[in-house]
């Protein structure tokens, strides 16, 4: 551990002034000479601690060694670390309280002390945990230990996970265990409370996980680690780390029951930088969260080979296919091959998980689960990008197939959605947002329905707001206003609608592309209906146009008010109708393989 303190301590301070200055522009020969001598000795220590870790596979094989080496050189894309890729876990820290992504923001009663800190117990409250009393949960913070009270055990809390933006933050506990030489498992399970950020409210979360039918807590102290695998099934071992983390050294279930995963060691990082703890019990911080190596690959032979281009990659030269695949790996819902063990891709047969550059092909390392509304083609659930986006014609768009990144910005989290702020075309830069439609047009302009319009009136919104808007309200026979609360004309509004499910709509939009058209919540009532983008995007939550009132459930699609309004909208998108002649298209069930 010693020498692990003394490796943090020099790289901290030494590295990203060495790789900056020796990366400058023209540094004289003698300096230059100097400072290459500077970090040829960082690359041996870095190799010496490596061997030390990992043995002769930590020098001679692909390994990863953390985001904080690739941003010493690269430090154009520190942004990275604002971003929920690099925040979603973190060890709950006092002196992070109430700041997003840093430390817990629960505040229910928006006092401006976090609940932890406030000592809430829902014994003493109205809530949704009034069926467990005397049981219900307590939250404290215990000698700086951040803590979660159910009957008469205490359950350290290992993370937070979430919490970024308007959605929802949860909390990874361990469980005592008598046989455990920690005291407690290794495994980390969720716990049965969730704070959800927009309504500031606390629901009960898997609460049949942790209580039995008559209410009572399941665990008690003294319990062994093999009554605890019996009974603790909120694994985030098993159902989430492998979209959460840079590495998995290795994963499986022990003799006790547990399953644990074996994390890559954290080399480089800042001992008050909450992004890094410890995941497994063993004593050391842990390479956890998505870094800079879950996109480009491990990093240890690039750095050890003094920057090799080749040895690492860049998905911006990759194939398309390959460059969404990037993304995919996570942002879809699917199961590990051949057992359907784990929620992400990988062999959980060998042990094996994908990475970009490790030579296969993604669809080898996994089993598709999407799921969708009776029309099998629509997404029910949330987290299905990838399948949607290959159910477009994005990819193989003729003019230009497109990349998850010509959209989204990996590096930056400068809006909710990390939507890129501009785009370079055809040597024009053109400043971009979903809220104005330029971030479309940036790539329409010239084609179909806006054949009119440049790509240099789009660079120059402004002076040329009245030609496109006009061109677009042909388009979409609505007013164009899409900056405005409504939203009218917005492109992603109708071609990309928050169809998934209501309890998960704030973290999806539909990435098909395709209008869902009203006629399916009519065609599909006695299956119980489902969304359109005319009723979802602004017709059953916004506007009261036809006298029907408003009825924003998102769930249910077969009531009076949803069989007025989708027959009022066909008028309009057809088929037959006033502004669109459209065909259903067959359904797709659940065939689709990526």
């Amino acid at each position: 551990m010693r020498f692990k303190t003394i490796f943090i301590l020099a790289m901290t301070l030494i590295l990203p002034i060495s790789f900056a200055m020796a990366h400058s522009a023209n540094p004289s020969a003698a300096n230059a000479q100097a400072l290459n001598k500077k970090i040829s000795k960082q690359v041996i220590t870095l190799k010496n601690y490596l061997y030390k870790l990992y043995g002769p596979k930590g020098t001679e094989e692909k390994v990863f060694v953390g985001s904080e080496f690739c941003l010493a050189c690269h430090q154009d894309k520190v942004g990275w670390k604002d971003t929920k890729h690099s925040m979603s876990l973190r060890k709950p820290m006092e002196q992070y309280s109430l700041v997003e992504g840093w430390g817990v923001i629960a505040d229910y009663d928006q006092n401006g002390v976090d609940d932890f800190r406030q000592g809430l117990n829902f014994n003493e409250i109205s809530s949704g945990f009034d069926p467990f009393k005397p049981n219900a949960p307590i939250l404290s913070v215990k000698n700086g230990q951040y803590t979660i009270t159910i009957g008469e055990v205490d359950y350290p809390v290992v993370f937070i996970s979430g919490g970024l933006g308007q959605w929802r933050e949860r909390y990874t506990v361990r469980i005592p265990a008598a046989d455990s030489p920690t005291g407690y498992s290794k495994d980390v399970y969720f716990a049965p409370i969730q704070y959800n950020v927009r309504t500031h409210q606390w629901i009960p979360y898997k609460t049949k996980l942790w209580y039995t039918e008559d209410h009572q807590p399941k665990f008690t102290n003294g319990m062994n680690l093999s009554d605890i695998a019996l009974k603790a099934k909120a694994t985030f071992s098993k159902n989430c780390i492998g979209c959460h983390t840079t590495g998995i050294r290795s994963l499986g279930k022990w003799d006790d029951g547990e399953w644990r995963y074996t994390p890559y060691v954290a080399v480089l990082y800042s001992e008050d930088d909450s992004h890094y703890f410890d995941y497994d019990g063993d004593g050391i911080k842990d390479l956890v969260n998505v870094g800079c190596e879950d996109c480009h690959g491990p990093g240890s032979l690039h750095i050890l080979g003094g920057g090799d281009p080749t040895k690492i990659i860049n998905p911006a030269k990759l194939n398309v296919d390959d460059a969404n695949a990037v993304c995919g790996h996570c942002h879809n819902r699917q199961r590990s091959v051949p057992n359907h063990t784990f929620n992400w891709p990988y062999h959980d047969d060998t042990d094996t998980q994908w990475y970009p550059g490790n030579g296969f092909p993604l669809s080898d390392f996994y089993a598709n689960a999407n799921e969708f509304w009776p029309d099998g083609e629509t997404s029910y659930e949330h987290n299905q990008h990838y399948a949607e986006f290959y159910r477009s014609n994005k990819p193989t768009n003729p003019y230009e197939p497109m990349r998850c990144f010509d959209c989204h910005d990996p590096h930056n989290r400068t809006n909710k959605h990390q939507i890129r702020k501009s785009l370079t075309i055809d040597g024009t830069v053109i400043n971009t947002k979903n809220e104005n439609d330029t971030l479309c047009l940036a790539c329409h302009a010239g084609y179909d329905d806006f054949a009119s319009l440049t790509k240099d009136m789009i660079a120059d919104y402004e002076d040329n707001i009245n030609i496109i808007g006009p061109v677009v309200s042909a388009h979409t026979h609505h007013p164009y206003a899409p900056d405005r609360i409504m939203g009218l004309s917005r492109c992603s509004l109708c071609h990309m609608p928050s169809v998934a499910n209501a309890q998960r709509a704030s973290a999806h939009v539909a990435h098909t592309f395709k209008v869902v058209p009203p006629e399916k919540t009519l065609k599909y009532l006695e299956e119980g209906g489902m969304p359109n983008a005319c009723a979802v995007s602004c017709h059953s939550k916004k506007v009261n146009l036809w006298g029907f009132g408003l009825d924003p459930d998102m769930l249910i699609w077969n009531e009076d008010f949803d069989i007025l309004t989708a027959t009022k909208l066909m008028d309009y998108y057809g088929p037959d109708g006033i502004w669109w002649q459209i065909e259903l298209e067959s359904t797709h069930k659940n065939t689709t393989t990526k």
